[in-house]
Order: structure tokens, then C-alpha cells, then sequence
């Protein structure tokens, strides 16, 4: 990682220099359109749709389609630095008889299968994960095989979200149109408690920047951190903890002042619980 910032440094150095900006930045958007395995990230727009405008017709637009289904299959069986502030959360809330949690952009179910070599689930646990619909559907089929505990579930509709004790965000507000604030505030009634990680956010600004996930092109969203924040103690949360992952970055060719070195996670609790 260390060395992958120090090339996107130099790489930002050289294209100030006259001349070269322009081939340096036709020769990434030629690496950007054809990439199939890396993350890349490439240019800084207003709006979600302005960033999805700008994509490449060599892949297709999001994670709803079946080669990104079949992604994060290695994060079922390990653990990741992480994933621990949510680990002792969760931990927590499991020992207070919170035991319906409804996780946001879940994927297959990839953190509810890693997370039972560490914790010890309620036998009451619900887990309702609500994604794109070829994920859910790939989630499914393979919970019927993997799934020995019984626990999981996907969910088609958002509103579910209304019934559920832990809210989780891990790794999915940046692929959304809107931010995490507006979706809740549509809901019947408000989780009572919401575990954010590895969420991108920015001191200063709130954009997005177009991502090649290498089998699909995804508009992604950066807020600010301090709005991020604000925007969910408006609707009645308390921030409880906060943290750093240091080992998540998002680096923008030329663009270093909105290039990030680490993503964030948080436990908020409504305030009347």
C-alpha cells in the first residue's frame, strides 16, 4: 500500500509538469478502461450521475450483475484489521439482546459467515442483508449449502431496515446516490443502533470519483466528515465511538487534494435508547 501511494505521488508530481499532464492522463484512462483485476479510481465530479457518465462502455455499471456477485468470496474465511471495532460492537450490542441486524450492502452474507470465528451468535440472531439483486440472489443460493446456523436472510425491500435493532454500513455508502442520513430518515421507525465502517470521508469537501472495480465501473461517493457526522445526530443518534482504518485509501490520479489515506467507522445509538 505504502508503495502504491508513493507511485500515485510521483505520478501526480509529473503530470504538473507542462507537457505531460495530458499524455500521463490518457495513458490512465487507457489502463483505467481496460482494468480487470485492480481498484482503481479515476477523476472528481458533483453528482453521481456526472461521475457514471464519464464511464467506460468496456464494463458494466455497478455490482448488479453476476461476475460481481462472485467478488469478496476470500473475506468469508478471514478477518482483517478492519473488522474489529465492529467485532467488539457487535459484542456488545449481542450481550444487550440486540439481535436483529439488517446490513446494508452485505453482499453474499461475506461478514456474517467470517464473523462466527470470533463471535459467539445469539440463537435468536436475525441477519437481513438487502443489496443489488444478483447478490442477493448468489447470497442466497449459497446460503442454502453454507448457511448451517439458519441466520441469514435477504431482504428485497430497504423499509426492513425499520425492524431491526443494529444497522450495518460496512464498506457500501460510497455506492450510493444518496447519503446514509436520507435513507434512514424514510424509515418507520430508526434503528436504535448504527456500526459504519470503512466509509471514505474527506475533512473539507463531499464529491465523487468514478471506481473500476475491475468487473464493473461504480460512481463513488465521498462526504464530508464532519456533515457525514451532523447529518446523523439530526435525526436523534448519539456518536458513541469512532475509528480509523488506516489501511484503506483511495488515491485519484491528479488529484491529491482529494485523494484520501484512510477510511472511517463509527457506532452511533439514538439517543432515547
Amino acid at each position: 500500500m505504502l508503495l502504491m501511494r508513493r507511485a500515485h505521488g510521483l505520478l501526480d508530481k509529473l503530470g504538473d509538469m507542462p507537457g505531460l499532464h495530458q499524455w500521463l492522463s490518457s495513458r490512465y484512462d487507457r489502463r483505467f478502461a481496460a482494468n480487470t483485476s485492480g481498484n482503481l479510481f479515476r477523476g472528481v465530479f458533483q453528482t453521481f450521475e456526472e461521475a457514471a457518465a464519464s464511464a467506460p462502455r468496456t464494463r458494466p455499471m455497478g455490482y448488479d450483475n453476476p461476475d460481481s456477485a462472485l467478488m469478496y468470496r476470500d473475506r468469508m474465511k478471514h478477518l482483517f484489521p478492519t473488522d474489529y471495532p465492529v467485532l467488539f460492537w457487535l459484542q456488545q450490542l449481542f450481550g444487550q439482546g440486540r439481535v436483529r441486524i439488517f446490513e446494508l450492502g452485505g453482499h453474499i452474507g461475506v461478514s456474517y459467515y467470517a464473523y462466527q470465528s470470533v463471535l459467539t451468535y445469539p440463537a435468536n440472531l436475525q441477519w437481513v442483508i438487502h443489496d443489488v439483486p444478483a447478490v442477493m440472489e448468489r447470497g442466497a443460493a449459497l446460503a442454502r449449502n453454507r448457511d448451517s446456523l439458519g441466520k441469514l436472510q435477504f431482504a428485497d425491500d430497504f423499509s426492513e431496515a425499520a425492524q431491526a435493532d443494529i444497522f450495518l454500513a460496512m464498506g457500501v455508502l460510497q455506492y450510493l446516490p444518496q447519503t446514509l442520513a436520507e435513507r434512514l430518515q424514510d424509515l418507520k421507525r430508526l434503528p436504535p443502533n448504527v456500526l459504519v465502517n470503512l466509509t471514505p470521508l474527506h475533512p473539507d469537501a463531499a464529491y465523487f470519483t468514478l471506481q473500476s472495480i475491475g468487473t464493473a465501473f461504480c460512481p463513488y461517493r465521498i462526504d464530508r466528515e464532519d456533515a457525514f457526522v451532523k447529518s446523523l445526530q439530526a435525526l436523534g443518534y448519539t456518536l458513541r465511538d469512532a475509528w480509523i482504518n488506516p489501511d484503506k485509501s483511495c488515491l485519484i490520479p491528479f488529484s491529491r487534494d482529494r485523494s484520501l489515506s484512510e477510511y472511517h467507522g463509527y457506532h452511533f445509538a439514538l439517543t432515547q435508547h
